[in-house]
């Protein structure tokens, strides 16, 4: 399979650093680039995460731009520090845990950096394809992308993490990403580009239990856990008591991103489902919500693929891969000068699902 070409548009939060991590370190993938919005944290903050996990997983070469800092017409975004921390990527005692990148965001607009990266990309690589635009925060800069420049639709499939087919997380029937900025996932959503969407009840699935923590750290070398590893226990130990707290999860904390990469880099492992998908945007009680017509029954067209189901093992196993690569490449577990940009990059062995 041909590697495809993804752009990230993220705001970290611990399970987008995850999704930095999966994107980085799959042979599938070739990341262009990194853009940030206001979600889990203001966009100051997710910049500043994204530069910093770059950092701490030795990806010198790859570029973030700060994306939007407000919804596209509401007064401010929704936030969520009692899940992400004050930094948005708090660890167990409070207060930043990652070592502090001392590279700054691209200069200019995310949604001109995002176009003009696309395009480049798209003609000067047709033979691989669409690039894939995989958002997993609030979808503010993605509307403006096909809002100012709608050319951009021949060039690019989305995949988002968001929306729910029931249940919501921040709302009783929306999901946090969506409900942050209702009126872009409604851009998105009637874009008329190829759209897929890991809802909710797909990654609560992908639960980072006790088990499987034990599995990505018990996969160091004699030595023992590496100062990276290490690390990365203590964002999980966060993000598993947080979601203890506020949403009673007992068996460890979802990782929701990084299942919106795994949909472009295995999407085998999932069982989509086409259907209409509409955003609720005026409702007081329901604005943010993705009405999803699970029983086909609209006329309107189908417009989104939506996974149903993952193979949750599978997940794992490239999530896993992807951890043991970055901890190969960390420059904390061997301290030395910073390496130049394509220096000491290491992608996870290729595997039969990629």
């Amino acid at each position: 399979m041909a590697v495809q070409a993804v752009w990230l548009d993220c705001d970290p939060g611990h399970d987008d650093a995850m999704a930095i991590m999966l994107a980085g370190y799959s042979p599938a993938l070739k990341l262009l680039g990194i853009s940030t919005v206001a979600s889990n944290q203001v966009v100051e903050k997710t910049t500043r995460n994204a530069l910093d996990v770059l950092e701490l997983i030795g990806l010198h070469d790859i570029g973030v731009v700060m994306g939007q800092a407000k919804p596209l017409l509401r007064e401010a975004a929704l936030l969520c520090p009692e899940i992400h921390g004050d930094t948005g990527l708090d660890g167990p005692h409070g207060g930043p845990v990652l070592p502090h990148s001392s590279r700054q965001a691209l200069p200019g607009k995310a949604a001109i950096v995002m176009f003009e990266a696309i395009q480049q990309q798209y003609i000067r690589h047709p033979q691989q394809g669409r690039v894939q635009l995989v958002c997993t925060g609030a979808l503010t800069n993605a509307a403006l992308l096909l809002l100012l420049y709608p050319e951009v639709k021949a060039m690019i499939d989305i995949t988002i993490m968001g929306g729910a087919l029931g249940v919501g997380n921040t709302g009783p029937v929306q999901e946090f990403n969506i409900q942050v900025d209702p009126e872009a996932a409604k851009v998105v959503f009637e874009a008329g580009v190829p759209l897929a969407m890991v809802p909710l009840e797909v990654t609560h699935t992908a639960l980072a239990t006790p088990a499987v923590l034990a599995r990505m750290f018990s996969r160091g070398g004699p030595a023992g856990i590496s100062p990276f590893k290490a690390l990365v226990e203590l964002l999980l130990t966060f993000f598993a008591t947080t979601y203890k707290d506020v949403f009673s999860f007992h068996d460890g904390a979802p990782l929701h991103d990084p299942c919106a990469v795994a949909a472009i880099i295995a999407p085998s492992i999932f069982k989509f489902e086409l259907m209409r998908v509409d955003i609720e945007t005026v409702s007081p009680l329901a604005a943010g919500q993705t009405v999803c017509d699970i029983w086909h029954q609209s006329s309107a067209p189908k417009n989104c693929r939506v996974a149903r189901e993952m193979d949750v093992d599978a997940f794992w196993e490239l999530m896993l891969a992807a951890v043991d690569a970055a901890d190969l490449a960390a420059p904390m577990n061997t301290p030395q000068p910073t390496p130049h940009a394509a220096a000491g990059r290491v992608v996870i062995a290729d595997r039969q699902d990629c």
